[in-house]
């Protein structure tokens, strides 16, 4: 097993050291950088996101050439809040397990990716073809980075492995979202005429009754790899002063889709919703004043495809573990691969269930795990 002194470790610790929050991944992209360079990667560029805050982007050739692997992981993290045993930005082990921010979400898969290129540079017989390795900024809030690395003219390939917590088993699929602004315009009136007026407040009740009709409706979607799509009313505003009935109101909703639903059908759904609230309430106005921009859609690549199926078969001889095609709740940057034309999986260690919590962490097995994984999948499409 995996411990304190194993490159592994000391790369993820590394990588655990930089407080890389949303808009302070710069310490960390300088670092990749130079550690491609170093590992003999032949191109390195580093790819400007947002102003100050830059992808990396590196490119090693093997053999005679011939296909291209896109490995993808994440540089940020969220912020670590309160309830740490431990310094978040400090990976210690305990156990069997290694605690810091990022450890499991997203520094541990990128540290897994990052061993398995280095181990392929260090020994590449059989291998040819090319590794694009990249890590991108500001994943947890909007995908910038992968919205603009897929623009650039290197990342291209014919496979792509994104680093995200699977347990070291290779995933096909991940939910995705989409989440509308609703304004409600009614009139405001004397809290003791509420008669004269139309409570925007009101009418967002009756919009919560709606939105719970369509979480029953949703109760009988299932993905065989994701599972269920949700919906949920996650922020509200309203209201001037106690006694004035208000005639304003705003609902954020959060709606999670599953791989099959369409986001042109979505959207209508919710304007259809905006439109009951509206004829409900004669002289108010309801309608989606905008989409809050996300990680992004639903994605999905069929397991009968080739790269599902050598990933699976050269998972299987690393592990011993059957591999059967399943898909993450949680939203990742694969979409943005999928949709730029490269067939995707996810591959990392640990669980996305300690994600975003207090004490992340990530088992020392599964980064042991991962790393083999990951390169044994590399050497396999690449054969």
């Amino acid at each position: 097993m995996l411990d304190e002194t194993s490159e592994c470790f000391l790369l993820l610790k590394k990588l655990v050291s930089y407080p890389s929050t949303d808009g302070n991944e710069a310490g960390i992209s300088d670092f990749l950088a130079e550690n491609a360079r170093a590992m003999g990667m032949d191109i390195v560029e580093q790819q400007e996101a947002l102003p100050g805050l830059k992808n990396v982007i590196a490119r090693k050739t093997f053999g005679r050439g011939g296909k291209t692997v896109v490995l993808n992981s994440h540089m940020d993290v969220v912020p670590p809040a309160d309830g740490w045993d431990t310094d978040p930005y400090d990976l210690v082990i305990k156990g069997t397990r290694a605690y810091g921010r990022g450890s499991t979400d997203a520094k541990g898969p990128l540290a897994c990716l990052t061993m398995a290129v280095k181990r392929i540079i260090e020994n590449p017989e059989g291998v040819n073809g090319a590794i694009v390795y990249t890590a991108v900024v500001d994943e947890e809030s909007h995908s910038t980075g992968a919205r603009k690395l897929v623009t650039h003219p290197l990342v291209r390939g014919d496979y792509c492995i994104v680093g995200e917590p699977t347990l070291s088993r290779v995933a096909v699929a991940h939910n995705g979202s989409l989440r509308p602004v609703i304004v409600i315009e009614g009139l405001a009136a004397h809290a003791s005429n509420p008669e004269f007026g139309i409570s925007a407040v009101r009418i967002a009740a009756y919009v919560s009754q709606l939105v719970d009709e369509i979480a029953e409706e949703l109760t009988h979607v299932v993905n065989p790899t994701t599972g269920k799509p949700s919906i949920a009313i996650t922020m509200i505003s309203g209201g001037v002063q106690e006694n004035v009935l208000p005639d304003h109101c705003e609902l954020t909703i959060d709606r999670r889709m599953v791989p099959g639903e369409k986001e042109e059908e979505l959207r209508e759904r919710f304007d259809r919703l905006c439109r009951q609230a509206q004829e409900k309430f004669p002289g108010s106005r309801v309608y989606v004043d905008r989409y809050l921009v996300t990680t992004g859609p639903s994605a999905e690549t069929a397991a009968d495809t080739e790269l599902v199926r050598t990933a699976f078969e050269a998972a299987e001889k690393v592990t011993g573990e059957k591999q059967t095609p399943f898909g993450l709740t949680c939203n990742t940057d694969m979409n943005h691969f999928t949709r730029a034309g490269i067939p995707t999986i996810i591959i990392g260690p640990g669980t996305i269930t300690v994600a975003h919590k207090p004490n992340e962490y990530v088992e020392l097995s599964q980064l042991e795990s991962a790393c083999a994984v990951d390169e044994a999948v590399i050497r396999a499409l690449l054969k």
